[in-house]
């Protein structure tokens, strides 16, 4: 839904920042990697109960993630492989997140014990999502838009890392 009802306005808000990146000589590829490294720190940093660091980095990695795309169209680098490999990236950087809110109620004395296995059921479903898009688009089919492609999903963790309370009924909304 985000991604294509706010599409345009981000891409034209970006598209300056995408001007000014392209003279530091970075190429969107090193952006894709930092925002992965970065998505990484906030995989670590939840799973050891920082919820409110690990939310912090989640919307620093999304940053990277954000302008890549603007710096590729900028430089004239954009192409189907940069988009794979930047798509393909999203999904680790997201089993991060994921792998790190299930070990932080692995460890959690109060959690129950079924309770890590829901991250894992929304990396699941989440896939599907990606899965689902690139098979009707290898169709022929238009599959833009829905609920919970990753800028959403990404926002409701972001809430839910913030808010702790709401992590796990934002986490059963997302499954």
């Amino acid at each position: 839904m985000f991604d294509g009802t706010f599409r345009k306005p981000v891409d034209a808000a970006v598209k300056p920042i995408g001007q000014a990146l392209k003279r530091t000589g970075l190429s969107p590829d090193h952006l894709t990697i930092m925002g992965l490294l970065v998505g990484i720190g906030a995989g670590f940093a939840i799973g050891a109960g920082r919820l409110w660091v690990g939310a912090a980095l989640v919307v620093l990695a999304a940053l990277p993630d954000l302008l890549d795309g603007a710096l590729a169209k900028a430089s004239g680098l954009s192409s189907q492989r940069g988009a794979f490999f930047d798509s393909t990236v999203d999904r680790v950087t997201d089993m991060f997140l994921l792998g790190g809110i299930a070990w932080y109620f692995a460890v959690d004395p109060e959690a129950a014990d079924e309770l890590p296995l829901l991250p894992f059921a929304i990396a699941g479903v989440s896939s599907l999502v990606s899965y689902q898009r690139a098979k009707a688009e290898s169709l022929g089919i238009d599959a833009k838009g829905g609920l919970m492609e990753r800028a959403e999903r990404i926002i409701a963790i972001c809430i839910g890392l913030a808010f702790n309370v709401l992590l796990i009924p934002i986490l059963w909304i997302m499954l």
